[in-house]
């Protein structure tokens, strides 16, 4: 009897090529740029060009590798933000086409992946975004230019907010614009995204008194943007950036420090005098979930004159209980959307979701006698500030050295909703639970975790 042959893997070779499709008028003099790596390139143009019988000759092929010895790999995305940005070559909106001869292409392709040339003080790159950023983009500003004047974004972490954020000013045609966090360690985000996708197209300026921000290159402060927009004719718009524990410092905000008053809706100056600060088109509220709910800082936003307001939020469950926002002006993204997408996609070369985490949900039943217990409420002023019968979120957790549950007793197993099998949860993953009606449900997102 003939033995079975396994294949345990799978030859993948990361491939860019370029091909041209002459007789095609509305795209004479240009080539289109992809990669494929589960497919030939052969194989991947006819499949992009078989349903419309369009003839396609191809330009070059060559391995999507630096030819510099490094062994770094890239995919079509990072040489087409080289082409936008280094060598300013058109591009048709949302395609890979591109303006421009496949000889001379292959010149530019074979400069990059050389990496002859000197890098700037910070990336200069293009974007695409993901269908469901450009969703929550196309959703907001629908309901803005409807007259809306507040927006949601529920959306987990890793949705790619900074991004989104700014393409959504772009679209708008927003020129004034201020964000507010609660977070000041998340400055660096906004600032470096904004160098890197936005700063270098010139049409708008990053404007911080943040402390983190100080003489970070790109970053200016307020008087520096004045001076800078005194000497342009057509002077580019601003996006500010400050944190809440900043803005509610200042005097003209709650606080007792003299700064900020630009940002004011109406302040009182040295002199006595009512001034007026900017009307910004756009107030951001990142991690809106986080102390946002209190006096100082509703006070503090009311001084903010504004045209429209979009809330940034992982966790928005106060704002979404009190019924501030209709269903029209939320933008949800959760976890198993993420999953689900990640696991059907069908999109055109490099799988923007293939390098997320895989994500497994398990569900554990309370006994009643804990759940009756925790209704009533909890006496934990004891020594150790536990009681027998409380649930332990570390403790059921539990590994031995081996890495599997310590308990194994019928009731404390943890069940997979989707299979039968049962794991341990892997290294270096994330935990989130959530206890609903006696029911513990945990969701565990890792970046390899054995099949179940």
């Amino acid at each position: 009897m003939a033995g079975v042959n396994i294949k345990s893997f799978k030859k993948i070779v990361p491939m860019i090529y370029a091909y041209n499709t002459p007789g095609v008028p509305y795209h004479e003099g240009w080539t289109k740029i992809g990669y494929t790596e589960a497919q030939s390139v052969e194989d991947r143009i006819r499949q992009q060009t078989h349903t419309a019988g369009i003839r396609w000759t191809l330009a070059w092929k060559d391995n999507a590798m630096f030819k510099d010895g490094s062994g770094e790999y890239f995919t079509d995305h990072d040489f087409h933000s080289y082409l936008e940005t280094e060598t300013r070559t058109p591009r048709e909106a949302k395609t890979e086409w591109f303006q421009i001869d496949g000889a001379q292409s292959l010149l530019y392709f074979n400069a990059f992946a050389s990496r002859t040339l000197d890098k700037p003080s910070y990336e200069k790159l293009s974007y695409s975004l993901r269908q469901e950023q450009a969703d929550a983009v196309a959703m907001t500003k629908e309901y803005f230019e409807k007259g809306g004047t507040e927006f949601l974004w529920n959306a987990k972490p890793r949705f790619g907010k900074t991004l989104t954020s700014y393409d959504l000013i772009r679209q708008m045609g927003f020129q004034k614009v201020l964000i507010v966090t609660n977070r000041p360690s998340i400055a660096n985000s906004w600032a470096e995204d904004f160098c890197k996708f936005i700063g270098w197209r010139g049409e708008l300026c990053f404007v911080s008194e943040n402390d983190a921000l100080k003489d970070k290159p790109g970053v200016m402060s307020r008087n520096e943007y004045l001076a800078f927009s005194l000497g342009h004719d057509d002077a580019p718009g601003m996006v500010a950036f400050e944190s809440l524990q900043s803005l509610k410092g200042s005097v003209y905000f709650g606080g007792n420090y003299d700064k900020l008053s630009w940002m004011a809706r109406e302040y009182t100056d040295k002199n006595g005098q009512k001034k007026h600060g900017i009307e910004f088109d756009l107030l951001i509220i990142d991690e809106a979930q986080e102390g946002i709910d209190t006096m100082r800082t509703d006070r503090a936003f009311r001084n903010i004159q504004r045209k429209h307001t979009l809330y940034l939020s992982g966790t928005p469950f106060k704002a979404l209980a009190s019924g501030q926002f209709g269903t029209n002006q939320i933008f949800n993204w959760s976890y198993a959307d993420e999953q689900e997408r990640k696991d059907n996609w069908t999109g055109e070369g490099y799988n923007p979701y293939e390098s997320l985490p895989k994500l497994a949900m398990f569900t554990y039943q309370l006994s009643n006698m804990i759940y009756d217990q925790i209704q009533r409420g909890l006496d934990l002023s004891g020594e150790d500030g536990t009681v027998d019968y409380a649930f332990d979120l570390n403790e059921f957790f539990a590994t031995n050295e081996s890495g599997k549950f310590r308990r194994k007793s019928k009731s404390s197993y943890v069940r997979c909703q989707r299979r039968k099998n049962t794991h341990s949860p892997p290294r270096n993953c994330v935990v989130n639970f959530l206890i609903l009606c006696g029911c513990l449900t945990v969701w565990i997102a890792a970046k390899h975790w054995p099949d179940c």
